[in-house]
């Protein structure tokens, strides 16, 4: 399978979602945008709780050292490890990386030594050429918060998912190449199977449920640039002029199922989708407009 094909698949897949999701709505666009602002919401509630609330900054001993701390920051996260220094409840905290340094640990009570997570309060006075800073430890220390973000951020992942598949529609339209052949143009009255979507007049057919029809184009004898399309159905039939310089492109229809050859027309009383049994049948058409 080509990149191509599997780029159908793909978006086809993500225009089928958000179909599927707004049939339980009665095929309602607007209420899956609701749902979609929803999801969104719902991620978006805890993720500004969490963002808001007050919790320590993470830094190194290289932070503290170099005194390279977010502005406005007291509140930090320091690891390493804790020895028994002299004075009641005084510490110092080393790492191994950085023997020379520490920072002066001080608690209302005694603190365990050795390999710790250090929560308080950082600040900076008259410096030693060893100590790097003071710190006021939290007893006990705040323990870290995982937040489960891959689960918080699922409806908005959902909601992603299904705007991209709403934008897409289904099924989806891509552009296609005409093949490299000169295919033959259609007889004067020579009709082909279709499956038909879009506006002629007053008549509107929703993409997802074309009509099954064939297509014929008879020239006008008095204007050459103008011919006659129409279109031929169980259900009825429906007719328009169509100049040949009127906006046309060659596009694939992806569904889930596959992918199928098909023509936009853009006249001036029409705007309609033709999907094609096979390319050669689409490109004779195509041959025959232009």
């Amino acid at each position: 399978m080509n990149v191509s094909r599997l780029t159908d698949l793909a978006v086809a897949a993500l225009g089928w979602l958000a179909y599927a999701a707004r049939r339980p709505l009665r095929g309602s666009t607007s209420a899956l945008w609701a749902v979609v602002v929803g999801l969104v919401t719902i991620s978006l509630i805890p993720t500004l709780a969490i963002g808001s609330s007050q919790r320590p900054t993470d830094l190194t001993f290289e932070d503290v050292r170099l005194q390279e701390i977010p502005a406005n920051t007291t509140w930090v996260r320091l690891e390493g490890d804790l020895q028994k220094a002299d004075g009641a409840n005084v510490y110092h905290l080393r790492t191994a990386s950085d023997t020379e340094h520490y920072v002066v640990v001080t608690a209302l009570v005694a603190l365990e030594t050795g390999p710790v997570e250090m929560t308080g309060h950082l600040m900076f006075g008259s410096l030693g050429a060893e100590i790097i800073g003071f710190l006021d430890a939290d007893v006990p220390a705040v323990p870290r918060r995982d937040e489960p973000f891959h689960l918080i951020l699922v409806p908005a992942a959902i909601a992603i998912v299904l705007a991209i598949g709403m934008s897409l529609g289904y099924p989806v339209i891509r552009r296609d190449r005409r093949s490299g052949s000169s295919p033959a143009r259609l007889s004067p009255g020579e009709s082909i199977k279709v499956d038909w979507s879009g506006r002629i007049g007053r008549v509107t057919v929703a993409d997802d449920v074309p009509i099954p029809s064939t297509i014929s184009l008879t020239p006008d004898p008095d204007h050459p640039e103008i011919s006659h399309l129409a279109i031929v159905a169980d259900g009825g039939s429906w007719a328009f002029r169509l100049r040949r310089a009127a906006p046309t492109r060659a596009v694939r229809l992806c569904r889930v199922s596959g992918s199928t050859a098909g023509l936009e027309i853009h006249a001036q009383t029409a705007d309609i989708v033709l999907a094609f049994p096979d390319q050669d049948s689409r490109d004779r058409l195509v041959a025959t407009l232009s």
